[in-house]
């Protein structure tokens, strides 16, 4: 029997990352915030603040990610991002000041940046000729994992041992985590002497290049990073908001709590999809079929107040599977405009732009909310937001050609 390509340990290794680096440290951090609330006896202002000093960071480490990657490698940043994810949960159950709480919450934000979808889209470029945006969708699938699987029983540690407890537990996976990252991730083939994985093996199909379109130019580029500030601000927060948009409109919280983990189990169903569709259709068509089912999920969340449960779910099951547009699309958004040579550069940048709408645009729900009562017109907003971007989108899209269906391959 054929033994699979180690790419695909890599790729399990990058899920590994992101199961930590951006499920535990940003998605599940809102089990970990009321009770932090309680036994830092901080105001709901204060808690905000360590949310946006998280931010502010992640912002800061977007900027400085390729940075550290050409110094360091990208095996090393990964450890080092999860160490100080690590350090972030130590530190968070050692103290009690406010303080001491934005340095953590700093640290999880470089975490983040330094050990998210830059290195990760960067792995799948480096170790995949074929499948990329498969692979990509199987990594950033580890974000939704670890929303399913880690808030009910973290949860009941909280309750049973105390917030220190928790974090500490938390601390101890991710050092476990870092280890079996360092394990199973290299830079690039060559340090196993091997070729990128590719359709058909060594002399299987050989994808063509992917060069950046011949019209494309800064405006075109432009508009693919106002979109990434749209996209992020809208879905982000939406994701962040989904909980109090149905608790303040009345559903019981244990309803709440199944539409949450309803939303996580298709986000990471939609994000390997999703990969399996671009591989297959390319960028341009994808983005028309990701944007009709959040565009979808979406109408039905501004539809809360009604109280019907089966709506819920159903808003929930659509944007779940619409939502791979905050973290699959943006790579494949700078592999289609920027192409394989600025490939980095634009992952850059269309990440920090993406980092810099959900800074920005961070209060507008809560301010929203206490204004109208309620957390609908905020879903109304990111709609808005939403309709406005795949404009954009598709005016780059459509103009320069970008995104078309992949060429058929070529034999090695």
């Amino acid at each position: 029997m054929k033994r699979p390509h180690y790419a695909w340990l890599v790729c399990a290794g990058g899920t590994i990352l992101l199961f930590a680096t951006v499920g535990l440290g940003a998605n599940v951090f809102s089990v970990f915030q009321p009770y932090l609330l309680e036994y830092g006896q901080l105001t709901n202002t204060q808690g905000s603040w360590i949310v946006t000093v998280r931010s502010f960071f992640i912002l800061l480490g977007m900027l400085t990610a390729n940075q550290l990657i050409g110094r360091l490698g990208l095996r090393r940043t990964g450890v080092c991002a999860l160490l100080l994810l690590a350090l972030s949960s130590f530190l968070f159950g050692a103290v009690r000041q406010f303080p001491l709480y934005c340095a953590a919450s700093a640290l999880i934000g470089l975490a983040y940046s330094w050990g998210g979808m830059i290195p990760a889209s960067l792995l799948v470029d480096r170790w995949f000729q074929s499948r990329q945006t498969l692979a990509l969708g199987i990594i950033a699938a580890g974000t939704g994992l670890a929303t399913i699987l880690v808030p009910i029983p973290l949860n009941r540690l909280i309750q049973t041992w105390g917030l220190r407890a928790g974090f500490w537990c938390e601390g101890a996976f991710v050092l476990l985590d870092a280890l079996a990252f360092c394990l199973l991730v290299r830079d690039c083939p060559a340090q196993k002497g091997l070729v990128p994985y590719r359709s058909g093996g060594e002399k299987g199909v050989s994808p063509l290049p992917h060069p950046a379109p011949a019209k494309a130019t800064g405006l075109h580029r432009g508009l693919v990073l106002a979109t990434a500030f749209l996209v992020g601000a809208s879905t982000s927060l939406g994701i962040t908001n989904f909980g109090v948009l149905y608790t303040a409109a009345g559903y019981p919280s244990g309803v709440v709590a199944q539409l949450i983990s309803c939303m996580g189990l298709c986000l990471m169903v939609g994000k390997i999809l999703y990969g399996q569709v671009v591989d297959h259709l390319g960028g341009r068509r994808s983005n028309y079929l990701l944007y009709l089912l959040v565009f979808t999920g979406y109408l039905l969340c501004c539809m809360a107040d009604t109280g019907s449960v089966p709506l819920a779910f159903a808003a929930m099951v659509l944007a779940g599977l619409g939502l791979p547009v905050s973290a699959v699309s943006p790579p494949v958004w700078a592999k289609d405009l920027w192409g394989d040579r600025d490939y980095a550069r634009g992952l850059k940048w269309v990440q920090t732009v993406y980092a810099l709408g959900i800074l920005l645009v961070g209060p507008v729900p809560g301010m929203l909310a206490d204004a109208s009562g309620s957390y609908v017109p905020v879903y109304r907003l990111f709609l808005a937001m939403l309709v406005l971007s795949l404009f954009l989108l598709a005016w780059a899209y459509e103009t320069t050609k970008a995104g078309e269906k992949p060429s058929p391959a070529v034999r090695a």
